[in-house]
């Protein structure tokens, strides 16, 4: 009997995942243990391993594809064995996959591009992807018209893709509705609908056509240009994550100077200690050892804003950026306020090894209330670091620097250090950012206010 091959579900609150590449296709004789393809999420990517010994007999999903956790995505079993006919239903055709069953999926492919809303009563909850209700807010489309093909109903990715809202709408002015709050569905427009033409109907001044032909327009590749390829998942989430914050905070970048003096003393005189213990201390060790202290003293820092409303998080769970490949990861400490540096030190180093190894959970990758992000390594003395949603500030950490500065009156050389803290200016503003800051930086220049 055929057995079923499903997307995993490889954390708490994933929900969904892309199948990045199939490692074995149709017709290969696999065995338990096989790398039978890999699944990338918005944070990592994770081979999967066959479980049971067979043959390939069916790929549902190509590449690329996203799929909703727990469906069915292949099927294993006895060469030639007939598929269940059941579990190809949900599936689109992959792109290996014959002419003749890419024929037989036309049609339901068809039903359901035409149909355009959901058989649902009014007020009904509607089941959907946590990525699924972002793309329909961007692309101001009502979630409850929208037919989903996930289990149980469930609206997906490709639903809200394929949705079609009143007119063809191009992707600017979609993004520009939502923004401004006009109703693509009440525009009487022939043809496609495109940013001047929500601009008019919000009543705000039309740019010049040029503007929105050339946004519009293909790129074009001249002599010296390779050919535009797509990036991997977690640049694609970065690149989502990164604009998500751009448009969301109205953040503004405090710098503060530090002399990182008693610091570099306290590590000194920790680091011989913690190594027996098979611990390495680092300064971005006792930074975040700080700044959780600090943090516990401005709890309107360590929150989330949402709907107007503010929730305050009971721990500090201390993110650090990690990179990876040619992207950034942010693993977090749970609860670092409570924990010794210690503590603090070991996970953080177990955490940064689970992640260059791609062995990080997603457990400790969700959940962050703020983050740390430390380009001293490489010589960046000043920077506006991009908060990390949805926390509402980030700690930028630069580069230290013997300096001359004046001490008692006379010119000394101090190591010296700048802060910059990036804060969400909604619920942080310039007095409590300065605040929390300064607090940083009274703890550096004297950790022994750690013990009081």
């Amino acid at each position: 009997m055929a057995t079923e091959v499903l997307m995993p579900k490889m954390g708490l609150t994933m929900t969904e995942g892309t199948i990045e590449e199939w490692k074995k296709k149709e017709g290969d004789a696999v065995k338990v243990g096989d790398v039978l393809f890999s699944v990338a999420t918005d944070k990592l990517t994770n081979d999967v391993e066959c479980d049971t010994d067979g043959t390939l007999l069916k790929i549902l999903f190509g590449e690329g594809e996203t799929v909703a956790c727990k469906t069915v995505i292949a099927w294993i079993g006895a060469a030639g064995e007939a598929v269940p006919g059941a579990a190809a239903a949900p599936a689109s055709a992959p792109a290996a996959a014959s002419a003749a069953p890419a024929a037989a999926a036309a049609p339901a492919a068809a039903a359901v591009a035409a149909s355009t809303t959901a058989n649902r009563a009014p007020g009904e909850f509607v089941l959907a992807t946590p990525f699924a209700r972002k793309l329909a807010k961007d692309k101001g489309y009502d979630l409850t018209l929208i037919p989903g093909t996930g289990p149980k109903g469930t609206v997906v990715a490709k639903d809200v893709e394929s949705f079609v809202a009143g007119p063809k709408t191009s992707p600017m002015a979609a993004k520009l509705a939502a923004e401004l709050g006009v109703d693509l569905g009440s525009l009487d427009i022939n043809g496609r609908v495109m940013k001047a033409d929500v601009l008019a109907a919000a009543g705000k001044t039309v740019a010049a056509p040029a503007a929105e032909t050339a946004v519009a327009a293909a790129p074009v590749l001249g002599s010296n240009d390779e050919k535009p390829k797509k990036v991997n998942p977690l640049r694609r989430s970065i690149a989502a994550n990164m604009s998500n914050s751009w448009h969301t905070s109205p953040r503004v970048t405090y710098t503060h100077p530090v002399d990182v003096t008693a610091m570099k003393e306290l590590r000194s005189k920790l680091k011989d200690g913690l190594k027996e213990q098979g611990i390495k201390l680092t300064y971005n060790h006792i930074l975040m050892k700080v700044v959780a202290k600090a943090l516990t003293e401005f709890p309107d820092i360590n929150s989330s804003f949402a709907d107007n409303m503010l929730t305050h998080h009971t721990h500090v769970n201390m993110g650090l950026a990690v990179a990876k490949g040619d992207g950034l990861i942010v693993p977090n400490v749970k609860s670092a306020d409570t924990k010794s540096l210690a503590e603090i030190a070991k996970e953080t180093e177990d955490l940064i090894a689970a992640t260059r190894d791609g062995k990080i959970a997603m457990e400790d990758m969700t959940g962050g209330t703020f983050t740390i992000s430390s380009l001293g390594p490489y010589g960046i003395t000043n920077f506006s670091p991009i908060i990390n949603q949805p926390e509402l500030a980030i700690l930028g950490v630069c580069d230290m620097v013997d300096t001359p500065v004046v001490r008692n009156g006379e010119i000394v050389i101090r190591p010296m250090m700048n802060l910059c803290l990036t804060a969400d200016h909604r619920v942080v503003d310039g007095v409590m950012a300065s605040k929390f800051l300064k607090r940083i930086c009274d703890l550096l220049e004297n950790p022994y206010m750690l013990l009081v």
